[in-house]
C-alpha cells in the first residue's frame, strides 16, 4: 500500500489535457513544407472528437472547430461544445499518415486539399470568429446557379435558382410552360440545397 504523500506527489504530476496549443508550439494553422499536407479527415457520425485524439496522440496538427450549445432540460440546463462541422476534421498528415488515418476505424474518408493556403486562411477567419463568438450557425454552402428550395418565410416551399449572394440572396423561379421567370430576395439562412 502506497503512503498518502506518495500519492499526493503522483496525483499532482499528472497533467491536465492539452487543450490549447503551447506558446512555444507555434500556430498549427500554417501551410507546412515538405511532404506533410492538410487534408480533411471525414468521420463517421459522432465520431470528430476521437478522430481529434487520434489526430494529438500522433503529433500531428489538427485543428476541429467547436461552438458551445447550451440545451435545456426543464430546471438545468447543460452547456457543452459541438463540432461545427458535423463529420469533418482537419488535419495535416505526411504520406505514411495519410494512409494510417484513412485505416482508422473513426474515419469513413480522407478528402485531398488542392490549394492549402487557401484551406488554412478558412480555418484561421473560422477560428477568428469563433473566438468572437461571431458564429451562429453553419449555413448551406450557396453559389450562383445553385438550385435552393426556400425553408421558411413567405416563400416556403418555393423552389429556384440563386442569382446572387450577398446577405440576401437574389432567387430566380422559373415558370417553364410559359418561358418566364420571377426573382425574389430571400433571407440566405431561409434556402436549403434543392
Amino acid at each position: 500500500m502506497s503512503n498518502p504523500a506518495t500519492r499526493a506527489t503522483m496525483s499532482s504530476c499528472r497533467s491536465a489535457p492539452d487543450e490549447v496549443p503551447r506558446p512555444d508550439a507555434g500556430d498549427p494553422l500554417v501551410v507546412h513544407p515538405g511532404d506533410r499536407a492538410w487534408v480533411v479527415a471525414h468521420t463517421r457520425p459522432r465520431c470528430e472528437k476521437k478522430v481529434e485524439e487520434y489526430c494529438r496522440r500522433n503529433h500531428w496538427p489538427v485543428y476541429l472547430p467547436l461552438r458551445r450549445k447550451v440545451h435545456r432540460y426543464g430546471a438545468r440546463v447543460r452547456a457543452f461544445l459541438s463540432p461545427l462541422f458535423t463529420g469533418y476534421v482537419f488535419c495535416a498528415v505526411g504520406r505514411p499518415g495519410g494512409s494510417t488515418l484513412r485505416q482508422n476505424r473513426h474515419v469513413a474518408n480522407v478528402l485531398a486539399v488542392v490549394d492549402q493556403a487557401e484551406l488554412v486562411e478558412q480555418l484561421r477567419q473560422i477560428r477568428h470568429a469563433l473566438a468572437a463568438g461571431e458564429i451562429v450557425e453553419v449555413l448551406p454552402y450557396l453559389e450562383k446557379g445553385r438550385a435552393v428550395r426556400v425553408t421558411a418565410g413567405p416563400f416556403k416551399g418555393l423552389e429556384g435558382v440563386v442569382a446572387r449572394v450577398r446577405g440576401r440572396a437574389r432567387v430566380v423561379i422559373n415558370v417553364d410552360m410559359i418561358q418566364q421567370a420571377v426573382s425574389v430576395e430571400v433571407d440566405s439562412s431561409f434556402l436549403s440545397p434543392a
